[in-house]
């Protein structure tokens, strides 16, 4: 029986976030997206599809009670919120750029879940071009989700235009997957042991504050194809580790490189879509990983691969603590050694996620995915992110260039140098 009208307790990666924003309001930002839409878009069927999509997925109606207890989830059956807008005067130059401001302005604003809805939609025509704005809480939906979020928009409009819109349909998925990790919440005392033992005394970061100032990012984005594509899933077989424990793995040899560091704090969110239905719940399951590295220069490809792939297993059991306590430690072990431990390095990684294909009946293309896109991101980060096909690898990466002095082409070439490093490997096989 589907109970979504009752509160519910905060998955263990909801309560992460919260404790993130509580701590830094400005990272409360929404997730967005931006897109320039089809000349043939129609109004009144997008507005039909974005509600039919959130009344059938829980988590987009997602709001928020405060009890003695803490936080608690609910899932009214309230619509999304949605904005229109049509841009005149002006010339052409002006009007552009006025739209692109407004869609700018769409994600600096946090939604405050406790009355307002975690999706955001604004749709602007500017002469005879409609850009939309999607902007999702994070406590709503991680990065997986917003795919799914966004195939669902598409599907369900083509529904729309065709007058074949189904009645919402909640399946009960995601009900089971908050029951299962509330029959988790008496090990998370356990698991929030371990990971003190593994970040006590953990290294500073990198030009650390206590304060967080957005900076603007520096990005490059990567493919990898082919042969080398095929030479790289060789080693991944042959070491038994996957291509997500060799991203990793490069990711710390680049910070090696580019930082001067042999050891690291890298930040992985990882799914907790563990059962095969749970990989279409529209929701933000993920968990924080805080995990610490050191970087041996004397270590093989081979044996740094094998090392990462065992670390994060170990630590994967261990994902569902308790953040707030984990974090209250870590700064009173940071205070103790007067030091700042804020780490803003992370890698994202995604498997084999069905991606949008554009142009399509909605989407003309999206916008905010371009080579020449601009944003900012807090100072002293360092992202790696991975997206895994059939075909090969992409892979983006996003820093500081203030605080991590390297410039696009040279991160390109050291890149490309650290994957040719695993394509070459003369380890063809570890025992371990």
């Amino acid at each position: 029986m589907i109970v979504e009208r009752k509160t519910h307790l905060l998955c263990s990666g909801q309560r992460w976030l919260l404790h993130l924003f509580e701590e830094t309001p400005d990272m409360a930002r929404p997730v967005q997206r931006t897109y320039r839409l089809n000349s043939t878009f129609n109004p009144s069927a997008f507005l039909e599809a974005l509600q039919s999509v959130v009344a059938s997925h829980p988590p987009l109606r997602l709001r928020l009670k405060h009890s003695k207890s803490g936080w608690l989830q609910h899932f009214p059956d309230k619509d999304a919120i949605v904005s229109w807008e049509e841009i005149q005067g002006q010339t052409a130059k002006m009007r552009t750029a006025y739209a692109y401001m407004l869609l700018t302005e769409e994600s600096k604003t946090a939604m405050d879940l406790r009355r307002d809805s975690p999706v955001r939609v604004k749709v602007i025509k500017i002469d005879d071009d409609y850009l939309l704005s999607l902007c999702i809480d994070h406590l709503a939906a991680d990065e997986q989700a917003f795919d799914l979020f966004e195939q669902a928009l598409s599907t369900t409009y083509i529904q729309a235009l065709n007058k074949k819109l189904p009645s919402p349909a909640v399946t009960e998925t995601f009900f089971n997957f908050l029951q299962r990790e509330f029959e988790q919440l008496p090990s998370e005392q356990q698991h929030l042991l371990y990971w003190k033992e593994l970040l006590k005394n953990a290294p500073a970061s990198k030009e650390g504050s206590d304060t967080l100032e957005w900076v603007p990012a520096t990005i490059i984005d990567y493919e990898l194809t082919g042969t080398d594509w095929l030479r790289l899933q060789h080693f991944s077989r042959m070491q038994k580790c996957s291509v997500f424990h060799i991203v990793t793995a490069c990711q710390l040899l680049i910070l090696a490189e580019t930082g001067e560091l042999d050891e690291v704090i890298l930040n992985i969110p990882v799914s907790n879509r563990i059962r095969a239905q749970e990989h279409t719940i529209i929701a933000n399951l993920s968990m924080l990983l805080h995990l610490r590295f050191f970087i041996s220069k004397t270590e093989s490809p081979a044996e740094l691969a094998i090392r990462v792939r065992d670390q994060l297993l170990k630590a994967m059991v261990h994902r569902q603590y308790d953040y707030a306590s984990l974090s209250k430690f870590m700064a009173e072990d940071a205070e103790e050694r007067q030091i700042t431990s804020n780490w803003l390095v992370g890698c994202n990684f995604v498997v084999g996620s069905a991606k949008t294909s554009f142009p399509n009946n909605l989407f003309k293309e999206r916008l905010d995915n371009r080579a020449d896109r601009l944003f900012d991101i807090p100072r002293t980060s360092f992202t790696l992110s991975a997206h895994q096909t059939e075909t090969g690898l992409h892979i983006g990466i996003e820093w500081d260039e203030n605080t991590w002095k390297i410039s696009k082409n040279h991160m390109k070439i050291v890149l490309s140098d650290v994957l040719q490093q695993f394509m070459e490997s003369k380890n063809e096989y570890l025992l371990k």
